[in-house]
């Protein structure tokens, strides 16, 4: 069997809320669709794949557990990130082969030619009411919708993050002027308490944080998602350009598994929980009442997808209009 990487002692095991907005397909299908990328294999292939704690990369622990790496010939590996550009180092040295980032990092990559490239998506944006992320307020606040956030101060992972460009946008759409929202970049871990304390009127939470605040007697008021990202990719797969150039039937053979455990995933929730409480530090009994469940992109990537990521993030000023990089550029094109 052909190595292509190293195993990577002392792997952080925490668990990571990410504030930057997974989401995912609602889409079922065959996993055998004509869509979905054919291996040119088949290549054996030891793989490391870097993920974050979250619930979002139960498709990979699906894709080891359910066989789906088996069947197409490669052995798999996790390591645990705790931060997505943590990721580009590790797959520019080998010792990563492929790993789940935001899709801004994969753009900003792109951007700055570091030599990485995007080839799959992991999750989209949830286009129901209730989101893997919500938008949470204390019961009393008058928080009652995006627009309420006018004159508000609420919590974000990142001040022109991608939480914070999914809420503007949402507030926009709501009728609401963005410009009068107050951001607080307050990590993940400590937004609760920030609401509890009065330090923030609002937070961008993800699951299982916004099943802790409901049951703390905050509400979840909206999903950032629903009308700014529907469908499109918000987390995506990545991997050294050279090593998709050099090794493009294994790229296609994680493709191929990536989206049948998604497509599975999609399918039986009751699955997604039982994967999420071996894979991650958050209760069964927690999940259990779980409402916002990640959604997999269950279909190959696209550029178009990209670039409707991208145009979304100048309009609300993350990116620079003069300095991205076109969606098909984002996406490899093996």
């Amino acid at each position: 069997m052909k190595r292509f990487t190293a195993s990577i002692a002392g792997a952080v095991g925490v668990l990571t809320v990410t504030a930057a907005l997974a989401g995912c397909s609602s889409s079922s299908g065959d996993s055998s669709s004509a869509s979905t990328p054919q291996s040119t294999g088949p290549v054996s292939a030891s793989i490391v794949v870097g993920v974050g704690g979250q619930l979002s990369n139960a498709d990979v622990f699906s894709a080891i557990a359910d066989g789906y790496f088996a069947k197409q010939d490669l052995t798999a590996t996790t390591t645990i990130l705790t931060a997505g550009s943590n990721a580009i180092p590790q797959l520019l040295s080998g010792d990563l082969t492929f790993a789940a980032v935001d899709t801004t990092t994969a753009i900003n990559a792109t951007q700055q030619n570091v030599g990485i490239t995007t080839v799959s998506p992991n999750t989209i944006g949830v286009p129901g009411k209730v989101g893997y992320a919500m938008v949470t307020a204390g019961a009393n606040s008058g928080i009652n919708s995006a627009k309420d956030l006018e004159g508000k101060k609420v919590q974000v992972n990142q001040l022109g993050g991608t939480a914070q460009v999914l809420t503007e946008a949402s507030v926009q759409a709501d009728g609401g002027d963005p410009s009068k929202v107050q951001f607080v970049e307050i990590a993940p871990p400590q937004a609760l308490a920030a609401l509890q304390s009065g330090q923030v009127d609002a937070a961008v939470l993800g699951e299982p944080n916004v099943t802790a605040a409901v049951a703390a007697g905050f509400k979840a008021v909206f999903n950032p998602e629903e009308t700014t990202v529907p469908n499109l990719p918000t987390f995506v797969f990545v991997t050294s350009t050279d090593f998709a150039n050099k090794n493009p039937e294994v790229v296609k053979e994680f493709q191929n598994a990536i989206l049948a455990s998604h497509t599975a995933l999609n399918a039986d929730p009751a699955h997604l929980r039982e994967i999420a409480a071996t894979s991650t530090q958050v209760p069964a009994a927690v999940l259990a009442q779980v409402q916002g469940l990640p959604l997999f992109g269950a279909d190959p990537i696209t550029g178009d997808q990209v670039q409707s990521y991208i145009d979304l993030l100048v309009k609300f000023g993350a990116l620079q209009a003069d300095a991205v990089p076109k969606g098909d550029a984002v996406v490899w094109q093996g």
